[in-house]
């Protein structure tokens, strides 16, 4: 109702835009999550180890993740933007590849932040840290 009255647009206008902003706050959220290594995770494994071989555990995981984030979110995410470019939203007629774009572009923030933190575990494995 506020959408109407104070900008004069029809709900469908906002309750689509907010569904498409909900989606880009959700996955940059995981993305940050994902960066600064709060995200949900099994500690069972984690817990097992100590030292280097917990680090090296890290290391693993981390790299797996960086491979996922390559392959299915950057690579992945461009090829369904690219697809996706030609369609439209039914109400804002903005391309859907716009809608998908927050793909990639997490795939590369997720690839950062893990470049970031395996830069730390080499310097942690030198005794730098």
């Amino acid at each position: 109702m506020a959408s109407r009255y104070l900008i004069s647009a029809p709900s469908t206008f906002t309750g689509e835009l907010l569904r498409f902003l909900l989606v880009w706050t959700s996955i940059l959220g995981a993305t940050y999550a994902f960066g600064s290594n709060q995200h949900l995770a099994i500690t069972f494994m984690k817990n097992k180890f100590k030292g280097k071989r917990r680090l090296m555990l890290r290391i693993i995981n981390d790299l797996f993740i960086l491979a996922f984030a390559l392959l299915i979110m950057v690579k992945g995410g461009m090829e369904v933007v690219s697809i996706t470019m030609s369609q439209t939203t039914p109400i804002l007629n903005l391309p859907m590849g716009y809608v998908y774009s927050i793909m990639p572009i997490s795939g590369v923030l997720v690839v950062l932040y893990k470049l970031l933190l395996l830069k730390e575990y080499q310097q942690e494995l030198k005794g730098e840290v």
